[in-house]
């Protein structure tokens, strides 16, 4: 009994339960609302025990952490029953007669005198239950624990309920009597110790009325020594492309090998909590919270969240699922131990190409009546990372319009890459043409050696000579000065040889000393 939970039965740990989002499945005793309606939709109090919390669309308020309850803790003192109510009396509504009520009060006398006969299923006496038990602290041997608030919780359907609460006597012993006993209803024990809930299993009292079910409770500590993960599952469950979703379930198994129950506290003071954590990719939202959470308190945490829920001596199992964006045909998954984990198996669809260099690929594996692909480490030590490459998805509908295919990408690359060398080209010829047209202006500015008839008479650049014209003398010299640098200008270029360039540039400069000699003397 008490808090700790029983062994699984799937080879995985991994499955489908009912509270919202993608769920894992309950081991044989989740929390006391669940238990007691067994298809888990009701917790304490009849509160839905399945939560669905959005960390990234939904940021908290400045200053605040972010919160969410499963439900609600027991009170310290439940509402008496209105059976015993004190001061409950006799009151009279106004408008109503003394006479009336006189005559009303002698029917019922009646009833009772002379009963009209009834079948006898509705006069079966299905109040003759009775739970008694004691309650152990199983840190110090079992010893019982005096003064400690029971209380007793009833199911029936899709309704459940708390009775009132009793107090263990001196001998640690509880009782509830007066119990309704039809197949329809079921009950369980539950009791705060320490801040940490711990409960029974479920009670039917329909065969066997009268049932000793005692409930072992453990001393608190803050102290993680003694607590590993023997077991991790991280399931790969389903891509959404059309919202660019991928949904990952996580399954975690905790062994306590203390006998004290660890018990967090949310309270950060400027430092992550001393809380149980468990990490989360850094842009993880819609997390969906299932077996192990209910009653206690989330708040977020880098990168992930922490809850003050109690790990109790033995195996606890905590599951929840969250969504991750993705925007391509890959995704690099990353999962950080946060604790010392034993086993760690991942399992990804088989339409879904999966890698990772720190996990052994072990083949194809039949779990859930689907057949996955199984990846495992094991020995992870605190903090260490591991990176799980997805390959092969289908690519988001909005990306795919927003970000062109591979194929468009390269097409597109090779257009831009054939303007630009076009544009290179155009350019190169163009200078190339220009260049020859000037050259060849040169060439027909200047005169030829041993010229034909029709440059008899002129002079250099094709000016007319001095027999046929009389330029004056500046405008020689600068002529001459031209033609000397359109000389050096072609040598250097390579367009004439040194031989031509030296005997052509050696009659330039006598003209050019003539011309100015002749200007000297006419001044």
């Amino acid at each position: 009994m008490g808090m700790r939970q029983s062994e699984h039965s799937m080879h995985v740990g991994v499955g489908v339960g009912t509270t919202k989002g993608i769920n894992l499945t309950e081991s044989p005793s989740p929390s006391v609302g669940a238990r007691v309606v067994e298809r888990g939709r009701v917790g304490l109090y009849g509160r839905p025990w399945g939560v669905c919390w959005p960390l990234i669309d939904e940021p908290p308020s400045a200053g605040e952490p972010r919160r969410a309850t499963m439900k609600a803790l027991p009170a310290s003192s439940q509402p008496p029953s209105p059976l015993r109510k004190h001061g409950l009396g006799l009151r009279v509504m106004p408008g109503v007669k003394l006479w009336a009520l006189a005559l009303a009060l002698l029917f019922a006398l009646v009833l009772f005198l002379f009963p009209f006969p009834a079948s006898a299923h509705a006069i079966t006496n299905t109040s003759t239950g009775r739970i008694y038990g004691q309650l152990l602290d199983g840190t110090k041997r079992n010893a019982p624990v005096a003064g400690q608030g029971v209380i007793l919780q009833m199911a029936q359907g899709s309704n459940a309920r708390d009775l009132p609460s009793v107090t263990t006597d001196v001998h640690g012993m509880f009782y509830f009597i007066g119990l309704d006993t039809d197949n329809t209803i079921n009950y369980a024990i539950y009791t705060l110790y320490h801040g940490a809930q711990y409960y029974t299993d479920l009670i039917d009292l329909s065969t066997k009325p009268v049932q000793q079910i005692n409930l072992t409770v453990y001393d608190a500590t803050t102290s993680i020594s003694n607590i590993a993960i023997v077991q991790a599952n991280v399931l790969v469950d389903k891509v959404d492309a059309q919202n660019g979703l991928i949904t990952i379930a996580e399954n975690f198994f905790f062994e306590n090998l203390g006998l004290t129950t660890y018990v967090g506290s949310l309270q950060a003071n400027g430092s992550k909590p001393n809380a149980l954590r468990f990490s989360l990719p850094h842009n993880a939202r819609k997390l969906s919270l299932s077996s192990g959470f209910n009653g206690y308190q989330v708040i977020q945490v880098d990168p992930g969240f922490a809850t003050d829920a109690a790990l109790p001596p033995g195996t606890s199992q905590f599951a929840f699922s969250f969504q991750v964006p993705y925007t391509t045909s890959n995704y690099d998954f990353s999962y950080s131990a946060v604790y010392p984990t034993v086993d760690l198996s991942l399992l990804v669809p088989l339409n879904i190409h999966a890698s990772s260099s720190g996990m052994d690929s072990l083949g194809p594996v039949n779990a859930n009546q689907h057949t996955y692909q199984q990846f495992k480490a094991q020995k992870l030590l605190a903090d260490d990372q591991i990176h799980v490459q997805l390959g092969g998805l289908p690519v988001p509908q909005g990306a795919a319009a927003a970000n062109p295919s591979p194929l468009n990408q390269n097409t597109l690359w090779f257009i831009v890459a054939f303007l630009l060398m076009l544009a290179i080209v155009s350019v190169t010829w163009f200078v190339y043409r220009l260049s020859r047209r000037q050259t060849r202006t040169r060439q027909k500015q200047t005169p030829r050696r041993g010229g034909s008839g029709a440059d008899v008479g002129r002079g250099p650049l094709g000016r007319p000579s001095s027999s046929s014209a009389s330029p004056s003398s500046k405008d020689q010299q600068e002529a001459l000065l031209q033609e000397l640098l359109d000389l050096d200008t072609a040598y250097e270029a390579g367009k004439i040889k040194e031989a031509e360039y030296q005997e052509r540039r050696t009659k330039s400069k006598a003209r050019l000393r003539s011309v100015m000699s002749s200007g000297k003397r006419s001044s």
